[in-house]
């Protein structure tokens, strides 16, 4: 919706930028683009009706800069229903029709729908030369956890405490030192060990698996609830400083396997990270941004001190990796996503954490997914 210089004027001080305003964030990109999806749509209806719910909780005719457009918060609403639209109208194609056929006529639809634009990457940015995104993803650990602390369910998951000096303790004084212990703060234990723990702070959210009295299994959720503000430190680091791993080799499975076989080191491996996470545990899947819950292989995470604003549709194209005959390969996708979380570490205009949910393969992911890759937001025109 585009808007007279004078209107602008007037509006200038109440319009709240989608993007930082320093630098240019967004190009439009003015060619057509054939569209697909490596799962079909799988899981996008859910994450769009997640995104709906959220944007009714806002001030929809607040106004926003985005590329060379200002637009309300409410034209952002209505690019996300025309697209639910397209996508439905796509899955019934594919009980009709091939996927071939489907997405043609989809891509036909969204080209004549909405506008494009692409992240405009900053010289320190790694995608800088060739104008692209940097892509790396994330996912939600699995744990099997007890309400009660026995000799298998031993590791604490800790809310974040009431008082400022228990909320500062660092993570060994945490760990190592009960600096929490008996003051009604562990929500679950965790049969998983104190490794497998800092992996879920890294993540930010989990899932757990618990059996009821009845003997059914069933899943609660952990999500990001507060830190300690210490300083945060990837673990293979100090390894790789320490001689423990050898750079160049510092997977997650290496560096898990080091942690399991010197359990005499695993103190000063952890304490090496000073960071410690606080979770709540509830039945909604971990949350993003404005407590949206994140929706597997669809929500995705951008530099909340250059965008602003969520609930923008994303086109991906990039990387991903398969696991076959015991070595780890990539093979080319593209997906849809919507921007609904943000992270610390995510730094950049051309920038985008992917998520992938549960399970041994969104764990892959998580581990191997790292490269320059192709990012479109879309608007309606």
């Amino acid at each position: 919706m585009h808007k007279a210089i004078f209107a602008i004027l007037l509006v200038v001080l109440s319009v709240s930028s989608a993007f930082a305003d320093s630098v240019p964030i967004l190009k439009k990109y003015t060619q057509k683009i054939d569209f697909s999806d490596d799962l079909h749509f799988e899981h996008m209806l859910g994450a769009i009706v997640r995104q709906e719910k959220s944007f009714k909780k806002l001030n929809l005719n607040e106004l926003m800069i985005f590329g060379n457009r200002t637009i309300k918060r409410s034209h952002l609403q209505k690019s996300l229903l025309v697209f639910k639209k397209h996508v439905v109208n796509a899955l019934n194609c594919f009980q009709l029709y091939t996927a071939g056929v489907c997405y043609k006529e989809f891509s036909k639809q969204i080209n004549q729908s909405f506008e494009f634009y692409k992240p405009v990457p900053e010289k320190w940015e790694k995608g800088y030369a060739e104008q692209k995104t940097l892509f790396t993803a994330y996912y939600s650990p699995d744990f099997e956890g007890s309400f009660t602390q026995t000799a298998v369910f031993k590791n604490p998951i800790y809310a974040k405490p009431k008082s400022i000096t228990l909320q500062k303790s660092t993570s060994d004084q945490i760990n190592y030192q009960n600096k929490l212990k008996n003051k009604n703060l562990a929500i679950m234990y965790v049969k998983q060990s104190l490794y497998d723990i800092w992996l879920l702070h890294v993540e930010g959210g989990g899932r757990v698996k618990i059996k009821g009295k009845d003997g059914k299994s069933y899943y609660m959720y952990l999500s990001y609830a507060g830190s300690n503000s210490g300083k945060f430190q990837m673990l293979y680091k100090y390894m790789i400083e320490q001689g423990m791993i050898i750079k160049g080799e510092a997977t997650i499975a290496k560096q898990r396997e080091y942690f399991v076989n010197h359990p005499q080191e695993q103190r000063q491996i952890l304490a090496s990270c000073p960071s410690f996470i606080y979770f709540s545990l509830s039945t909604k899947e971990p949350v993003g941004v404005k407590s949206i819950s994140l929706t597997e292989n669809r929500s995705l995470a951008t530099d909340y001190r250059r965008l602003k604003e969520y609930g923008i549709i994303n086109f991906v194209r990039a990387e991903k990796p398969i696991f076959e005959n015991d070595s780890v390969s990539k093979i080319p996708f593209s997906r849809f996503f919507i921007n609904q979380d943000t992270g610390g570490a995510i730094k950049g205009n051309a920038r985008s954490d992917l998520y992938f949910g549960y399970g041994d393969q969104a764990e892959l992911a998580a581990n191997h997914v790292y490269g320059l890759g192709e990012q479109y937001f879309l608007i309606l025109k």
